[in-house]
Formats: C-alpha cells, sequence, structure tokens
C-alpha cells in the first residue's frame, strides 16, 4: 500500500481527500501545518506528499503554531524547499484549488513535481497520482505496477483494492464483481460464453455454478443502481454476457 503524506490545513476539504484516497487504496497521514509536514517527512518515509499552495491558518480564531525553525513558511511553496533541502526526494506535488500560471511557475520552481487543482475529477487526480508513483518505482529499481488499473469502458477498475471508479463515485466490488468486470473489459465487444465467466471468475471452485453467476451479476448490478449508475453488463440469452453499451456512453448532466 502507497503512503502519502497530506498537508492541508483546511480540515473539512482534508479529511474528505483522506477518505476518498484511503478509498482508492492509499494510506494517508495528514499534517495540517508546514511544521508538523516538515516532522512527520523527517520521521517517515512516505511514497509521496501532497502540499497546498497556502498554509496560512484560515479565520481571526485560528490558534498560532509553534515554530519549527527560525523563520516559519506559511506557504506550501516554501514548505517545498525546505522539505527538498533536507533531502526529501519522495515526488512532491503542491495540491490546490488556485489556478494560474504564476501559482504553477512558482510550485514548480520551488522543487514540486507537479501542480494539481483540487476542482480537477477524482480520475484525473487518480491518475496523476499513479503516473508519479509509477516513475518514483522506476527510479528505484521497483516493478512500475503499470497493470494495477483497467479500463472498463469509461469506468476504471483498481485490481488491488476491488475499487470501480465510475463517474467520480467510488464503489467497492467483491474479488469475484471485479474479476467478472475484468474479464468482459479485455474484449468489450465479443460476447463472453457462460463457461468463460465461471472459469475466469471462479476457476475450479467447487461453489462454481450458473447460479453463483447470476448471483454475481445481480449484486454488481445492485450497487450499480443504488449509485444511479447504469447496467455495465448485458446478458445475450443462450450465449452469455458482453461489456454494455452504456459502460461507453458518457452521463448526460443535463437537467430534465
Amino acid at each position: 500500500m502507497k503512503s502519502i503524506l497530506l498537508v492541508d490545513n483546511e480540515a473539512v476539504v482534508a479529511k474528505a481527500q483522506q477518505r476518498s484516497l484511503t478509498k482508492c487504496g492509499f494510506h494517508v497521514v495528514l499534517a495540517d501545518s508546514a511544521c508538523a509536514a516538515r516532522e512527520l517527512a523527517e520521521h517517515e518515509q512516505f511514497d509521496l506528499i501532497l502540499v497546498d499552495f497556502d498554509l496560512m491558518p484560515k479565520g481571526k480564531h485560528s490558534r498560532p503554531i509553534e515554530p519549527c525553525s527560525e523563520k516559519i513558511s506559511w506557504s506550501g511553496t516554501g514548505l517545498v524547499r525546505e522539505l527538498r533541502a533536507v533531502g526529501v526526494m519522495a515526488p512532491i506535488i503542491v495540491y490546490t484549488f488556485l489556478e494560474g500560471e504564476p501559482y504553477e511557475t512558482a510550485s514548480l520552481d520551488a522543487g514540486a513535481d507537479d501542480y494539481i487543482l483540487k476542482s480537477n475529477p477524482l480520475s484525473v487526480i487518480l491518475s496523476r497520482l499513479h503516473a508519479h508513483l509509477r516513475r518514483q518505482d522506476r527510479n528505484l529499481g521497483l516493478s512500475s505496477g503499470a497493470d494495477r488499473r483497467v479500463a472498463i469502458g469509461r469506468y476504471t477498475l483498481d485490481r488491488d483494492t476491488s475499487i470501480l471508479l465510475a463517474d467520480e463515485k467510488l464503489i467497492a466490488l467483491s474479488m469475484r464483481e471485479s474479476k467478472l468486470l475484468e474479464k468482459l473489459a479485455a474484449n468489450p465487444l465479443r460476447v463472453v460464453s457462460q463457461e468463460e465467466l465461471l472459469d475466469a471468475v471462479w476457476g475450479n471452485e467447487l461453489r462454481r455454478s450458473p447460479d453463483a453467476l447470476l448471483s454475481c451479476i445481480k449484486r454488481l448490478r445492485v450497487k450499480m443502481e443504488k449509485c444511479k449508475l447504469s447496467d455495465p453488463i448485458e446478458t445475450i440469452r443462450g450465449r452469455g454476457c458482453r461489456l454494455s453499451a452504456s459502460a461507453y456512453q458518457k452521463t448526460d448532466k443535463r437537467a430534465t
């Protein structure tokens, strides 16, 4: 499990992001100040660090933070410089609502590896995070893990956590539901026979049966329906199943 240090003094935003990233299989540690982040980074090893651009305490009742060095920096770029100065080599990404070339340039010049807007869709944020983690693994001579994430039509499946990212919603799948979707996505236009699906999902298990397959498909459909998402599986009578056309169609967000 990859670890992330998330530095953000907006508690509500940080907690929400921690929950989302945790559901996606990350171990996320929060730091609410540059001082706390500096101390954590010096004593623990993180695979990636997310830093808000502005770390100034918000509101007139915000309590002061004791300095951890001679000159405290309230900016994310100042923290990035401090972390690089003490030898932190993990990817550091400035993560903010502030949009504009001056902010991005200042972040990259300070030593950040990337600049990501919090307003981006979760799918985009995850893709950028995984890209930096793969690059870091390659630099360290480790496996890239490039095949961890699988495209299921317009959705994305995380094999390691069995989490389906569907239209910005995170859906926890069972191992069998995950294998079922992965098998159908391998050749989305082909109708996969019932026997092939049983081989892919159950293998030689004694519990494999047509009824077990139908139950698995039904449970998956219920999960998608609860999230107000269309059925990702099309059943072809007498032949098998395939990924449904709705899995490739963009959600129509226009008011009805």
